[in-house]
């Protein structure tokens, strides 16, 4: 079974002085994305909300299918922190691998804990129903738009279906038809025989380079830009063996996605359409 640690949404630089930190945080100090510190997969993402800051937390495991989400609304203290005490935890089960639906199954909603920003501008999570402490990093601030939590599962699978020295038959149905048709005709290309496509090495090797690696996947951030439209930020590092743990620095992605007859597709990624 799968777990997930999902977003951290918190922004709006209140008159708060974190522990540790010395001065006033502003917005920049809590929005945008972040990623646990030690392994990397729990993503987190800060965006504001009306009295305070809206969190969400998300932590998936690679292989399972079953994926852990939490959900509170956090405001100031007086203690430089933002405290919650409706911390919601949820398990996102999926019936068969690869299935776009999934229920969710609430464990408790009452949770409650902290979240502060160390002296070295880390996010601290800190909750008290399971005594757990987390830090995060920031990742990326450019956030614009609705997080999207309940897409983060969906963002997952389509990862399986980036080309990356090949491309699978099957992909035609996760992406756009113009670009899996573009992504085709690069690969069918007479020069895609000697891992060059057109002199363009940097698509043969377009996530694991020319190592010999899997790719090890994690979802940093969803967000809608449109009732149709999102875009996410992957990170993908090196898997040398099935069933190890994931190495090597952490390389990130950017996939858009649309929403066409009620499922989400690989519209592009990392701009390749434009490239190709």
């Amino acid at each position: 079974m799968t777990k997930l640690r999902f977003f951290v949404l918190c922004a709006l630089g209140c008159a708060l002085i974190p522990a540790g930190c010395g001065r006033v945080p502003s917005l920049q100090d809590w929005e945008g994305c972040w990623a646990e510190k030690s392994a990397e997969r729990i993503a987190a993402v800060l965006t504001p909300a009306e009295g305070g800051y809206h969190v969400q937390i998300g932590w998936h495991e690679p292989g399972l299918a079953q994926y852990e989400t939490w959900e509170m609304t956090a405001v100031p203290s007086r203690s430089g922190k933002l405290v919650y005490k409706d911390g919601i935890h949820n398990y996102l089960s999926f019936e068969h691998e690869g299935d776009t639906e999934y229920v969710v199954e609430t464990d408790y909603t009452d949770g409650a804990g902290s979240f502060s920003l160390n002296k070295d501008g880390e996010l601290v999570w800190a909750d008290r129903k399971d005594g757990s402490k987390i830090v995060f990093f920031r990742t990326d601030t450019e956030v614009s738009g609705a997080a999207a939590p309940e897409l983060f599962p969906r963002v997952l699978q389509l990862c399986r279906y980036i080309p990356d020295h090949k491309l699978l038959p099957e992909a035609a149905g996760f992406m756009t038809d113009d670009l899996y048709k573009a992504f085709a005709d690069a690969f069918n290309a007479p020069a895609a025989e000697d891992g060059t496509i057109d002199d363009s090495e940097w698509l043969y090797n377009l996530v694991t380079g020319n190592g010999g690696a899997l790719p090890f996947y994690s979802v940093e951030s969803v967000v809608r830009t449109a009732p149709d439209q999102a875009l996410a930020t992957v990170s993908v590092r090196d898997l040398w063996e099935e069933g190890g743990e994931p190495s090597g620095e952490p390389r990130r992605h950017r996939m858009n996605l649309v929403l066409q007859d009620g499922r989400w597709l690989i519209a592009d990624f990392d701009d390749c359409k434009q490239k190709l």
